[in-house]
């Protein structure tokens, strides 16, 4: 045999035996599947405390309490008291006797329900008629010893002309009270704060009629 065939025959057994082999072989593995993503953890509701000296965070501290409500704002007196039909009209009612010295140009008429007796209360109304405007407008019984005054504050921010503002008072005379009631009218103007006072009888404007009928007879 030459050397070529030996060669051809060694190179054939070679490559059986590398056919052979790969036949043999197991064929390669797939590759593994990745792992599932870790599923997403709830954040844990537990607050945990800051450390200490510092001062929470303000989403972690506790909720404000809500703001109270803010009040209304306070309401000015009505310019015109609106009058109980208690009230008498005002060509019933008699005007104040005005002091010489007066200077407010307000007039006030007043009318008495019953007699004044001591220890009985009566009451008093009274109408105070700017002749012209002005600001605050303020009517004042003068205290005096014998008659005790129950009445509200009386006070008008804004008068205007030739408009009655009314206020009704509860007298009571102890057996020593005076005859005659003294009233303190102010009001402000433009050339500053005019005043005058007044005298009110205390007698019931029926007698007061009776008194006049008498006279004239």
């Amino acid at each position: 045999m030459s050397t070529n065939n030996i060669h051809l025959a060694i190179r054939a057994s070679l490559l059986s035996l590398l056919l052979a082999a790969c036949d043999k072989a197991p064929p390669p593995a797939e590759p593994a599947a990745p792992p599932p993503p870790p599923a997403e953890t709830a954040p844990s509701q537990e607050t945990v405390p800051p450390p200490a000296g510092e001062t929470p965070p303000p989403d972690a501290a506790e909720p404000a309490p809500s703001p109270a409500p803010t009040p209304p704002p306070p309401t000015e007196p009505s310019a015109a008291p609106k009058p109980t039909a208690a009230e008498p009209a005002l060509d019933a009612m008699h005007a104040a006797i005005p002091s010489a010295k007066i200077s407010v140009p307000v007039d006030l008429r007043y009318r008495i329900d019953g007699e004044a007796l001591p220890g009985q209360p009566v009451t008093l109304h009274l109408a105070a008629i700017p002749r012209v405007a002005g600001v605050n407008l303020h009517v004042t019984l003068k205290a005096v010893e014998g008659l005790t005054v129950a009445a509200a504050p009386f006070e008008v921010q804004k008068a205007s002309a030739a408009t009655p503002y009314r206020q009704q008072l509860t007298l009571t005379r102890s057996g020593a009270g005076p005859d005659r009631l003294r009233v303190l009218v102010t009001m402000d103007m433009p050339e500053g704060k005019a005043f005058g006072y007044y005298t009110v009888p205390l007698a019931s404007g029926i007698t007061a009629q009776k008194l006049e009928s008498v006279k004239q007879r």
